[in-house]
């Protein structure tokens, strides 16, 4: 084995604790400099993980010829300019979801990476858990037959951070549906197949965010700075005929302690539903309809931490 590649994460903040077991984990990576806009986050950070090289100016850690990754971990609207600040510099990149708020920062950031012959990955956690891997492991081997439909949705009850970096768009980009949105639709997309898109329709709405009193269980009332989406819903229409339904929502008036995840998949063949990992089938022949549930024995690590690693 090589030497490890050196990795320096920017925004240490929040998302950076899901990742930081897989890069201790890794084999092939080490953490070794952080940055963050606070000295006192920083400082805090650096002391809980033993990381030294700490700077509040993220254009250190890509002059910075030791370090080999960086790990984009900021709020959506700076993912753009510092992945593409990165690549030019000669860096590899993982960028927590969503890569980009907009198409445009999008492909600006893999026009950079097909010009510095770097990697540039997006942070999708829920590809690598351990029922995805499974279910996908399936549908690749034809069970569903050609999928024609799908839905997908991730609805929460009264669940969101009102953090400036969820809630403002100036620095979010958006709300709800590029927040967790982005998990289920990129799931779908990758089960199906990724067809090519040829129609979409949707609504995004704000109906509970701005009512007095409206609040979130996880931290309490929401301010009157969101100016963000907390509700969206589109169809999808793809060119080798298939179609999809989204719903994404941090308010939800939802039957729902946590979150409600789910995905489901109708083909030719059969049918199947995530997370439970269950598919269903029909015997014309016989007229007997069976449903088979995937036992998954699931030692991989945090779905966070495993795409680190």
């Amino acid at each position: 084995m090589g030497k490890k590649l050196k990795v320096g994460i920017i925004g240490v903040g929040g998302i950076a604790g899901t990742h930081i077991p897989g890069w201790q984990a890794s084999e092939d990576a080490e953490l070794v400099a952080g940055s963050d806009i606070s000295a006192k986050v920083l400082a805090e950070w650096g002391a809980k993980n033993g990381v030294k090289r700490l700077v509040t100016d993220s254009a250190e850690l890509f002059s910075d010829r030791d370090i080999d990754i960086i790990d984009i971990c900021t709020p959506s609207m700076y993912h753009a300019p510092l992945a593409i600040a990165a690549l030019r510099a000669g860096k590899h990149v993982i960028c927590e979801k969503p890569l980009a708020p907009t198409p445009k920062d999008i492909r600006d950031m893999i026009a950079a990476r097909d010009a510095s012959g770097k990697q540039l990955m997006t942070a999708q956690h829920f590809r690598f858990s351990g029922t995805s891997r499974a279910l996908k492991t399936e549908i690749d081997g034809g069970v569903l037959g050609d999928v024609y439909h799908a839905r997908g949705w991730m609805l929460r009850r009264a669940g969101l951070l009102t953090r400036p970096g969820f809630i403002m768009k100036k620095h979010a980009g958006g709300g709800a549906c590029i927040d967790i949105g982005v998990h289920i639709l990129d799931l779908t997309l990758l089960m199906m197949g990724n067809p090519k898109p040829v129609a979409v329709s949707g609504v995004a709405r704000t109906e509970l965010a701005k009512i007095p009193g409206a609040f979130t269980r996880w931290s309490g009332p929401i301010p009157k700075e969101f100016d963000v989406e907390e509700f969206a819903a589109g169809f999808v229409r793809f060119e080798n005929g298939a179609t999809l339904m989204l719903e994404v929502s941090w308010l939800l008036h939802h039957d729902v302690e946590g979150d409600d995840t789910q995905m489901w998949l109708y083909g030719n063949g059969g049918g199947s539903h995530w997370p439970s990992c269950q598919i269903f089938r029909s015997n014309y022949k016989t007229r007997q309809q069976y449903n088979t549930t995937l036992k998954i024995k699931n030692d991989l690590r945090e779905p966070h931490a495993q795409e680190c690693v």
